[in-house]
């Protein structure tokens, strides 16, 4: 899942839900030994959906569906598919997620976007060095358009050697599978939310972070 699922799948709590955001800027476990039980939360968390996502068997179909047009982006496009299918659906989707209250999806994004804003010191990694870009452009609110998904993939083919098939992907060939990802997302997304949910409370550090 890409960048508004991880926020989505978040407690309402503003540093779990920005360290949830940028948990791929975190390698190992050095960095426990300095995180704050709220950092801990969100790193652990998104680690947590990234592996259910990955592992899922609906995730590995989905993966090989598209990978004769992907190749090795296979995961990157199912990424930035999962923000794209929760955007469209998110009158849906949105309220089932009892972190994020009933927001509408522009409230949700402003409130995540003042979130990172107000630790975007803390990022580490990717997250650090694309969230000015994301703040002032706004980026999340373009994953509601298949051509936000165009730039996006544009932007990684751009940093990274070999992730043309990516764009052409979202050029052409995606309309062709929308139909059958969307299943993928709507089996798959209410068991990551009550999955992620589960990992929450049963996490070490939510008890406290709760009472605060």
């Amino acid at each position: 899942m890409n960048f508004t699922a991880h926020l989505h799948l978040s407690p309402d709590h503003a540093e779990v839900r920005v360290f949830n955001f940028s948990g791929d800027g975190f390698k190992g476990r050095a960095w426990r030994a300095n995180a704050s039980p709220a950092q801990r939360l969100g790193i652990d968390l998104h680690r947590f959906i990234d592996d259910y996502t990955d592992q899922h068997p609906l995730t590995k179909a989905a993966k090989k569906h598209i990978r004769p047009f992907t190749g090795k982006y296979s995961a990157v496009a199912l990424d930035l598919l999962g923000d794209y299918f929760l955007q469209r659906n998110w009158e849906h989707f949105g309220p089932m997620q009892p972190f994020s209250g009933h927001q509408t999806l522009e409230a949700f994004i402003l409130s995540a976007e003042s979130d990172i804003s107000k630790h975007i010191a803390l990022l580490k990694g990717r997250a650090a060095a694309m969230a000015p870009h994301l703040l002032e452009h706004h980026w999340l609110f373009s994953y509601i358009e298949i051509e936000g998904l165009l730039s996006a993939a544009r932007g990684i083919a751009h940093r990274h050697p070999g992730g043309a098939p990516l764009v052409v992907f979202f050029e052409g060939p995606v309309h062709d599978c929308l139909a059958e990802l969307e299943q993928w997302f709507f089996t798959l997304y209410p068991m990551l939310m009550s999955a992620s949910q589960d990992f929450v409370h049963k996490h070490g550090d939510w008890e406290e972070l709760s009472k605060a």
